[in-house]
């Protein structure tokens, strides 16, 4: 089995923020790729700026592919679309609205699902974008705190 942190470390020193663009991007894609040990890892090589923004893009340009994904139905994107987690997606996103796309980020396992469900449900697109870069921007700027914290 590919060991993905040291396969998105890898990226990052090898491309540079290119690297971490694509750490972020398949991250909040429906692929199960951990980008927080790799931001953290960032930390020490860019300013705060240049990762917020980095990762910011693209991470929002996943969850709208992801929401293009569930308004079009289509039954499979990069990896099998998984019926009960979707659902469970859409339940929390019916009963919560922005709220649960905003804590997405930090929900394991179904949270990159919840702008699947939000395109589903046909949510408008103006209230996800906002609601999306609002929680990826406070999920990174938390993970760079911290990684400044650690590595000064």
């Amino acid at each position: 089995m590919i060991d993905l942190v040291a396969l998105g470390i890898q990226l990052v020193q090898n491309y540079g923020l290119i690297g971490l663009f694509l750490i972020a991007f398949f991250s909040a894609s429906l692929l199960p790729f951990p980008s927080e040990p790799v931001i953290l890892i960032a930390s020490k090589l860019w300013g705060f700026w240049e990762i917020l923004v980095i990762v910011t893009f693209a991470s929002t340009i996943a969850a709208v592919i992801n929401y293009y994904v569930g308004l079009k139905g289509i039954r499979f994107f990069l990896t099998p679309r998984d019926k009960k987690r979707e659902t469970q997606a859409r339940e929390l996103i019916q009963k919560y609205g922005i709220p649960a796309l905003i804590a997405s980020p930090w929900i394991p396992f179904i949270g990159d699902l919840f702008p699947v469900a939000a395109g589903f449900m046909k949510m408008d697109f103006k209230h996800f974008m906002i609601a999306i870069v609002i929680a990826r921007v406070l999920k990174t700027v938390v993970i760079l705190y911290a990684g400044f914290a650690l590595f000064g």
